[in-house]
Order: structure tokens, then C-alpha cells, then sequence
């Protein structure tokens, strides 16, 4: 089963900025973060929504070539 939610479990993507969204995706046993950044972001748009990942999220693949979409993945704890 797959579960999308926000950072904040509100259960829709998160903009962390104009220009930067947060997704998360629950597939049992792991949880995928996804980063979606568009052209116009800065860097300080991209630091920020990584900052809201869990430290212990590891990046596993990239989708897209002009708006990319960053997957970081965790090992879901019990």
C-alpha cells in the first residue's frame, strides 16, 4: 500500500517554497521523500526543503530534466 502525505501529515504535498515541493510516499517497509524543484529555484529554496527530510534519508533516484523531482529514501522504523 502506498500512502502520500506531506511533511507535516496533512496528507498534500508541501511547498516549501515558491518553487520547491515536498512530497512523502509510505510503501511498507520505506518511506520516500520526494523534492520537486523548478528551474527558478535558489539554492537556499532547494537548502530549506532538505532541511525538512529526515536525517537519515538516503538519495536514491531523480525523475525529470528541466523540473526534477529528487527521491530520498528510509527505512521505515516501528
Amino acid at each position: 500500500m502506498t500512502t502520500l502525505s506531506s511533511p507535516d501529515s496533512t496528507g498534500e504535498p508541501f511547498r516549501s517554497s515558491k518553487f520547491v515541493t515536498v512530497s512523502r510516499a509510505r510503501h511498507v517497509p520505506v518511506v520516500d521523500h520526494g523534492v520537486t524543484i523548478d528551474p527558478c529555484a535558489t539554492v537556499a529554496d532547494v537548502s530549506a526543503a532538505l532541511a525538512l527530510l529526515p536525517a537519515g534519508a538516503v538519495f536514491a533516484e531523480h525523475f525529470g530534466d528541466v523540473e526534477v523531482t529528487l527521491l530520498f529514501r528510509e527505512m521505515q522504523s516501528d
